[in-house]
């Protein structure tokens, strides 16, 4: 296969340390995935000279990339196993893969009749059915669908500045415009109080879901659409700033390093997580906040991987740790199991489950009255392993904004 030149410059800095496999959360549950490195890296190396299919186990990469998050000579592990992934053999006729690559196909549907939709989908045979026919795991948790979209909330909303506003342009991703809008509604009310004007161009998906299935030719379209509106949108040096860690780190390193087009890296500049631009503006939040210390609740605080992979921090606890002054303690329980649509795959959803386990067992040894995390699928098995309620950062920060 073709690989581009750097793709192979990341298979020779790969020096077999080993340390992706001792470090990889599928591997630590699952005796029959062999690791990172042996399925992505071993395997592409082979392959430049000679014909030979990838190793069935490679499917079970979740592409959390905590194997790119701890290698020492900054190989691209994860994004080269999802590579290795699209080769696999007959990967064009799984029925849930085309579901799962598109999220924002299921949502539109479900939200003709989003209250249907959530109640369908939490109907045991409806589960059992799904399971049987198209391999959805009766027993993951189900995202639940908002009863009105992001889009739809933003229409309405119509903020009052007192000053032209500034301008910086918003990427929602798919779960917050179809299962939890009030992520993104709180980051506008939040930047309308600092006078910015968001713009939320007709984005496609950012093409994770795609990678992760299998479908790169899917996430090439999506790519090229995203790239067209990037360079009408921020050629006037707007920012472009994300809610969801891993579509800011698909737009950041994949686009690059698994299409290879390199156009995107004009723009990764003018990329930023939602909390790390809020904290370029702390001394204006400060003075907007009701109080500091408003509240007495104890958090736990869960760390997406794809965030420190992206190498943000974790600009969002920061902002609630020393900004509002929260109880608030991480939990570094590592990644939590659900990878996208991993965990709701029949065959992967025990992997995903092991894996949460970690993050389960400390929250139960913190005791806190509420979780918070920035990934929106962690949320979603964070709640399942705890029964908690999961918030993200810009939720509980907006909730203290003056009104």
């Amino acid at each position: 296969m073709n690989l581009t030149k750097l793709q192979i410059d990341a298979l020779n800095n790969c020096v077999k340390c080993s340390i992706c496999v001792n470090s990889c959360p599928v591997a630590s549950v699952n005796p029959q995935f062999p690791g990172p490195k042996q399925l992505g890296v071993d395997w592409l190396r082979l392959a430049q000279e000679e014909q030979s299919q990838p190793i069935p186990a490679v499917d079970y990469c979740s592409n959390c990339k905590t194997c790119e998050a701890v290698c020492p000579s900054g190989v691209h592990v994860g994004t080269l196993n999802q590579l290795a992934k699209s080769n696999l053999p007959q990967r064009s006729l799984g029925m849930r893969e085309e579901i799962f690559s598109d999220p924002s196909l299921l949502g539109r549907f479900i939200h003709i009749w989003p209250q249907a939709g959530n109640m369908a989908t939490g109907l045991r045979p409806v589960k059992f059915l799904t399971e049987k026919t198209v391999g959805i795991s009766s027993q993951a948790p189900m995202p639940a669908y908002s009863m009105k979209t992001f889009r739809e909330m933003l229409l309405k909303y119509k903020p009052e500045f007192s000053e032209i506003p500034k301008e910086v342009v918003y990427f929602p991703g798919c779960f917050t415009q179809y299962n939890q809008p009030e992520i993104g509604m709180s980051l506008v009310k939040i930047l309308a109080k600092l006078n910015y004007k968001v713009i939320v161009p007709d984005f496609k998906c950012c093409g994770q879901p795609a990678i992760s299935n299998a479908r790169l030719d899917k996430t090439k379209k999506f790519a090229e659409h995203n790239l067209d509106i990037l360079r009408q949108e921020l050629k006037d040096g707007r920012e472009l700033i994300f809610s969801c860690p891993s579509c800011l780190l698909t737009f950041k390193e994949e686009y690059k390093n698994i299409l290879g087009l390199q156009e995107y890296s004009a723009f990764t500049s003018s990329m930023q997580d939602s909390g790390q631009f809020l904290l370029n503006h702390r001394e204006q939040l400060a003075a907007l906040l009701r109080m500091k210390n408003a509240e007495s609740a104890k958090y736990a605080y869960h760390e997406p991987c794809h965030l420190r992979v992206a190498g943000q921090g974790t600009p969002g606890l920061v902002l609630l740790k020393s900004l509002m002054g929260l109880d608030i303690t991480p939990l570094e329980a590592g990644c939590c199991g659900m990878a996208g649509s991993y965990g709701l795959k029949a065959e992967k959803e025990w992997v995903s489950r092991e894996i949460g386990n970690n993050v389960k067992d400390a929250v139960t040894n913190l005791n806190p009255q509420a979780v918070i995390t920035e990934c929106g699928m962690c949320s979603v098995q964070v709640n399942a392993l705890t029964e908690l309620p999961v918030k993200h950062p810009l939720e509980v920060l907006a909730e203290q904004i003056k009104a």
